[in-house]
This record gives structure tokens, C-alpha cells and sequence, in this order.
């Protein structure tokens, strides 16, 4: 669990995945697992695995085979600094409001991460009226409170910047609980079958695309390079098994 750990734990939104990245590369290329390890114009990396048969005979045309996890997790990009040193952010993937109220975030700058807290703009709920607290505020209308003044923040955050929601990895019971496991839990799924596997027929393709939170947009590109005969996607779905949930929508 750990390298699973520490891919959850390491910030990476939509168009700013140079850290989850390096993660992946390092271990892949560090524990041999591919004969070939590139990254496409968009940055996705693809490792490249030629076929080890157990005949030890290899065929003229084998199969390709493509698998595709995500890299890329949900997060925030920093769009105006005001002259309290709050931050106003724009979401980068699709976020449901109802799970932002007083989040942990980091948010990661040039020169080192940001601890800071995630709450929605408004009247505190002392002084709120029935209505405004039936309200579902817009992503948009969230802010991220550092603990810094204007200029301590203006100084050390640049527009852009990157924000994720925050908190540790930990077990529960037979289960694991941590951020962005959509979609590190199919990046680890894949290094991890590919380092269990032996003898395989086949040309393997491992691809973790960029960007797939935002429209799918490192996936595209790279399935027209590898060009494969079979695609395999690995990533997350809903878990429906939860109270409230009608029998007809599991």
C-alpha cells in the first residue's frame, strides 16, 4: 500500500501533472518494468512492454494491448488574490459543492505547498436566514482562507496555481480512505499488474494520461499513437451500495 499511498498523496490537477508523473516514472523505470518509457506531446507517459512468451517464441505481428489510467485528479486553479488574502478559485474537473464545506486544501506554489481551508462565501449561519441555509452555493462562489495577508499571499501565490483538497491516507477496515483515489488507484492497479505479470504474448502499451477531468484530452492522442488492437480502460466507477440508494439505480 504504500506506493498506492503515495500517489494519492502527491498533487496533480488537469494540465499540471509533471509531479504525479515523475512519481510513476520513477518507479517504473526504477523497478525495470518496461523495455521502453516516453511521454507524448501532451504528457502522458507510455511504457512500453515487448512480448515475453513462455515459448520464448515471438510472433511476427502480436497483439497490442492498451491500458489507460488517468493521472490527472480533480482540484482547483487559483484566478484572484483579494485585498484580504483570500483566494478565489476556478474548479478544474467536476465537483459536487456539497462536499466542500470547511476542506482542507494545499495549495502548491513554485516555492513549496500551502497548507489553507476551503469554505463557501456568505453569512456565518449565526446570522443566516432559513433560506441561505437551504442554498447550495457554486463552486465558483468557494474561497480558500491561507491564514496570510494580501501581500504574504500575493507574494507567494501566482495566479494559476494549482489547489487540491486535502487529508491522509488511512486504512478502514478492509478498505483504504484518502483523496483523488479516482483515478491513483488505477494508475497503482496498472503498475501493479505489470509487475506481477511473467510471460505475456502480447505487446503491452501502459499509458497514465493527462487530463481526463477536463474532456478526456490526453486519452485521444495517445490511443491514436499506440494504434492497439485491444484497449483497456482502468479506473473508477460510482459505489452505489450505500444507504439511500433505490434498489432500481444500483
Amino acid at each position: 500500500m504504500d506506493l498506492l499511498r503515495i500517489l494519492t498523496q502527491t498533487p496533480s490537477v488537469p494540465g499540471r501533472e509533471s509531479r504525479i508523473r515523475a512519481v510513476i516514472h520513477d518507479y517504473i523505470t526504477r523497478h525495470q518494468l518496461f523495455d521502453e518509457v516516453t511521454t507524448d506531446a501532451l504528457g502522458s507517459l507510455i511504457g512500453i512492454r515487448r512480448p515475453r512468451p513462455a515459448s520464448g517464441h515471438v510472433s511476427e505481428r502480436p497483439l497490442k494491448v492498451m491500458l489507460a489510467a488517468h493521472m490527472d485528479q480533480i482540484g482547483f486553479l487559483v484566478r484572484h488574490i483579494d485585498d484580504q488574502g483570500y483566494l478565489r478559485i476556478n474548479p478544474a474537473g467536476g465537483f459536487d459543492a456539497r462536499n466542500l464545506f470547511a476542506r482542507g486544501v494545499r495549495v502548491c506554489t513554485a516555492t513549496g505547498d500551502i497548507p489553507g481551508i476551503m469554505n463557501a462565501s456568505g453569512k456565518p449561519i449565526h446570522i443566516s436566514s432559513e433560506s441561505d441555509r437551504k442554498k447550495i452555493p457554486e463552486v465558483t462562489e468557494f474561497f480558500v482562507d491561507c491564514g496570510l495577508t494580501a501581500d504574504d499571499a500575493r507574494s507567494r501565490i501566482r495566479i494559476g496555481d494549482m489547489v487540491v483538497l486535502d487529508g491522509p491516507f488511512h486504512q478502514v477496515g478492509n478498505t483504504v480512505v484518502s483523496q483523488c483515489l479516482d483515478n491513483r488507484v488505477g494508475c497503482w492497479a496498472q503498475i501493479e499488474a505489470i509487475r506481477q505479470l511473467r510471460n505475456h504474448n502480447c505487446e503491452i502499451h501502459a499509458v497514465w494520461t493527462v487530463q481526463e477531468e477536463v474532456g478526456m484530452r490526453g486519452a485521444i492522442p495517445s490511443a491514436w499513437a499506440v494504434d492497439p488492437d485491444i484497449g483497456v480502460a482502468c479506473d473508477t466507477t460510482l459505489c452505489c451500495q450505500t444507504p439511500g440508494v433505490p434498489d432500481e439505480d444500483r
